[in-house]
């Protein structure tokens, strides 16, 4: 039973492991693809405004830049030759080359906490564009036939996603990039967007504290719901094996040893005088007339005498003594510490308390007596058999003496 009980805890926590792995592993799973879908928006997001920033780029490039009203204290351009003119009004008006369009809008979106993006190149015309640590890094990549380039860095200020792509020379930039050597197609550097991602990582810190507690609350519930199941299992297996127990060691019509465990037992005393020189006794019981009482009131009866005879007689033995149903309407009765006199006195008492109450308790109107033969356990004796055959011999002699008698040999 303690190896079933090892097997079946076991069982029980190798269960609750596998299925701990795996909604773990769901939930890790489905905490994964959150943040990987986030991430996904947020590069989609980068790669939207990348689009819009090049779309200005491109209609203002397709336009040669664009004359704004010069305001006091706006500076001309001065990479540009005779940025500056004079509209009919007399108002003063100045050239926006798509470069410097691109760094204002940038730094009002930058004012307006939107975001912000960059024009870079390795080969610069105006110092202000140098590229940053990454923007180098990336423009490299571009050149080396990479497609965008992609940081997630923490400054001061928060954490920033950063996002570049290389930007290319299309017809319309050389009007102003033809002097440095390009052509049509050619890297000519890379335009960076960038934008905080604070309240995405709190999103996703959020997301990850609900997803815990989601894997927590269903782990605690399921494993909480297999150790009731299992409980229930192991008090069912438990009851299962004390009646398998009793199958194999109680006599379910009399509620007694059956023959296979008188013998054990048996056995067990039998071992137990030769090692310490103990007596030992035996008494084979007989109910008369056994034949005759199912023959006249039915088998029913019959099972209702064998129960009273077994219930009387268990009632009078000491807790060590062995008592079991050896077969039949046969009863068989093991004694410690007993000798020729004791074996006797016990056998005649067994007599007259089934003589005296069996009847009443059974409910018939004639008498049932049994006839008992007895023996002493001797060193000639080399198993129980040997010691029962003894005894069988002391009943048949009970027998033919008339019954509702004692002999003891």
């Amino acid at each position: 039973m303690q190896n079933d009980n090892r097997i079946f805890k076991w069982y029980f926590r190798s269960t609750c492991i596998a299925v701990s792995v795996c909604v773990l592993a769901i939930f890790v799973s489905l905490a994964l693809r959150s943040r990987t879908l986030i991430h996904e928006q947020i590069l989609t997001r980068a790669r939207a405004q990348f689009s819009g920033i090049l779309l200005m780029r491109r209609w203002s490039a397709q336009h040669e830049g664009v004359y704004v009203i010069k305001r006091p204290g706006m500076q001309s351009n001065p990479y540009l030759e005779d940025p500056d003119l004079i509209a009919t009004d007399g108002r003063v008006l100045t050239l926006k080359a798509p470069s410097v369009m691109t760094r204002e809008i940038s730094e009002l979106a930058d004012k307006n906490d939107l975001f912000t993006f960059h024009l870079t190149s390795l080969r610069l015309l105006n110092p202000n564009n140098a590229p940053d640590s990454f923007e180098n890094e990336a423009l490299h990549s571009f050149e080396g036939g990479q497609k965008e380039s992609i940081l997630m860095e923490e400054k001061q200020e928060g954490a920033r996603f950063r996002y570049m792509v290389p930007l290319l020379v299309e017809q319309p930039c050389l009007a102003c990039h033809a002097k440095q050597g390009y052509t049509a197609g050619q890297i000519r550097g890379g335009i960076s967007v960038s934008f905080g991602i604070d309240d995405v990582n709190r999103a996703i810190r959020q997301n990850g504290i609900t997803i815990t507690c989601l894997a927590v609350t269903t782990l605690g519930l399921l494993l909480f719901v297999m150790w009731l199941f299992f409980h229930k299992m192991q008090k069912r297996l438990d009851e299962s094996q004390a009646l398998l127990r009793r199958l194999a060691t109680i006599d379910m019509l009399t509620d007694i040893a059956n023959r296979a465990t008188v013998m054990a037992r048996f056995g067990e005393g039998l071992a137990k005088y030769r090692r310490q020189s103990t007596k030992l006794g035996c008494l084979m019981l007989d109910v008369d007339h056994f034949k005759a009482v199912n023959d006249r009131f039915g088998h029913q009866k019959g099972d209702e005498v064998l129960k009273g005879l077994a219930s009387l007689i268990s009632s009078t033995l000491r807790p060590y003594d062995t008592f079991g149903r050896y077969g039949g309407e046969e009863f068989l009765l093991v004694l410690e510490e007993v000798d020729e006199k004791r074996l006797t006195e016990v056998a005649e008492r067994t007599r007259n308390l089934v003589e005296e109450q069996l009847r009443t308790l059974s409910k018939l109107v004639e008498p049932v007596t049994i006839s008992i033969g007895g023996t002493l356990a001797t060193q000639e004796d080399h198993s129980a058999e040997d010691i029962i055959r003894r005894a069988d011999q002391a009943l048949y002699m009970a027998k033919n003496k008339g019954r509702n008698c004692v002999v003891i040999l």
